[in-house]
């Protein structure tokens, strides 16, 4: 259980500070074999643009966790607070529902991408690797999307009965 919690709690900010670091450190290479020694690497933007797609869409999970994502919240924070929690409900079971359903179709995307047999020009890697983060992207967006929703209701329903 401790280490489930630990990754609920934890799991986004790793994965996205792994890849800043893989980011920063194949740039930072770059620049010195570009300037220093006057060699270029031939994969090292591949890699960063490979690490940057992952990063965003990892990213829409942790935004959705930590309540940070954006939005304009002028309408609702100016409504009364039974209406507010009826449409923040009604926003979260939305965006919820969107991301499920991006879930659900970005299966059979990478799906076709894997019957290719696709690799990236300079790495080799499998392109269904790189694509394969719209899946993991989505799901962890879903999952913090129920999460939060379960987490407004408790808290409007406790409200409620206090």
């Amino acid at each position: 259980m401790k280490i489930l919690k630990w990754l609920d709690e934890h799991f986004e900010e790793y994965i996205l500070s792994g890849l800043l670091i893989v980011i920063a450190v194949v740039m930072m290479l770059q620049v010195i074999m570009r300037y220093v020694f006057n060699a270029s690497l031939s994969w090292a933007e591949e890699a960063s643009r490979y690490a940057f797609v992952w990063s965003a869409l990892v990213s829409i999970g942790y935004s959705i966790k930590e309540n940070s994502i954006l939005k304009v919240d002028t309408l609702v924070e100016s409504l009364p607070a039974g209406l507010k929690h009826i449409l923040l409900t009604l926003i979260n079971l939305s965006v919820t529902l969107f991301f499920g359903y991006l879930f659900v179709n970005s299966i059979p995307a990478v799906q076709r991408v894997v019957m290719t047999g696709q690799t990236s020009p300079a790495l080799k890697i499998p392109l269904s690797w790189i694509y394969f983060a719209a899946i993991a992207g989505f799901f962890l967006a879903t999952v913090r999307s129920v999460q939060k929703t379960g987490h407004d209701l408790r808290v409007t329903t406790r409200k409620k009965g206090a």
